[in-house]
């Protein structure tokens, strides 16, 4: 989709929210994307979802309503959803424009967006979800209100939601990466979920400890000595591929123990 359709298409899907057109807001945005789903997965890429729901974003930021409907959007997408053969959870394309549209806002609106965040915190039911939501939105309330935000995310480690844990840990790569110095309490976060057994929340873990390891290897050589006489697997494993970005000598170390 080139970039003047999907401005057009952003236009048309403000028009729709504006109404409280909720069906056409759907109907209107999945019918635009018929010719851009994949052959092999039948889905839109990633990188087009995200561009619509950043056009959308920016129309939205003035209009007082914006939340309501784009909540109300979110509520739809998991209308009736299933699980198609791929494993793709039906109304993907509506929960990716609404995140990146929120993304856009959220640089602006901080209490708003973290609301509606919280709103949502128990519909997260996949990876990709929850990792854009991190990459997109998360990561623009911790740099606007850090204590809180951290807050927040040590408390979601608790969580009994698997995939409210996982974005606690994906918060991190994306706020270290534009906070290259806050190392220690990023580590803090993940001192949390170091013993995590589901493999989606450490998977989320160790990517978060390998980006750290690139703006500061040090801290994370220091924390992963920590854990040098575990015997937990889980912790194990998180060990051995959250160091995979340190210095060969300091990993050839940590493997020494």
């Amino acid at each position: 989709m080139e970039k003047e359709e999907i401005k057009s298409l952003a236009v048309k899907l403000h028009q729709k929210l504006k109404e409280n057109d909720l069906n056409g807001f759907k109907e209107t945005l999945l019918s635009s994307l018929e010719k851009e789903k994949t052959k092999k997965l039948g889905i839109t890429k990633t990188p087009t979802l995200n561009s619509i729901g950043k056009e959308l974003g920016k129309l939205l930021v003035k209009d007082e309503w914006k939340f309501e409907r784009l909540l109300d959007c979110w509520k739809l997408s998991l209308k009736n959803a299933r699980r198609d053969k791929y494993g793709v959870l039906t109304g993907r394309e509506i929960r990716y424009v609404v995140i990146n549209a929120l993304g856009e806002i959220s640089k602006k609106e901080y209490q708003n967006t973290r609301n509606f965040v919280l709103n949502i915190l128990n519909d997260l039911q996949d990876w990709e979800m929850v990792d854009t939501l991190a990459l997109r939105v998360i990561v623009n309330l911790a740099k606007q209100n850090q204590e809180e935000m951290f807050y927040l995310l040590k408390k979601w480690t608790k969580s009994n939601n698997k995939w409210v844990r996982r974005l606690s840990a994906a918060s991190i790569p994306p706020f270290i990466r534009a906070k290259p110095s806050e190392a220690k309490i990023c580590l803090k976060i993940i001192e949390n979920l170091m013993e995590d057994e589901d493999l989606d929340v450490k998977k989320a873990v160790a990517w978060a400890l390998r980006e750290i390891s690139k703006k500061d290897p040090k801290a994370v050589y220091e924390f992963l000595l920590n854990y040098i006489n575990t015997q937990n697997k889980d912790t194990k494993w998180i060990i051995k591929e959250g160091m995979k970005k340190l210095p060969k000598e300091w990993a050839k170390e940590i493997k020494l123990q």
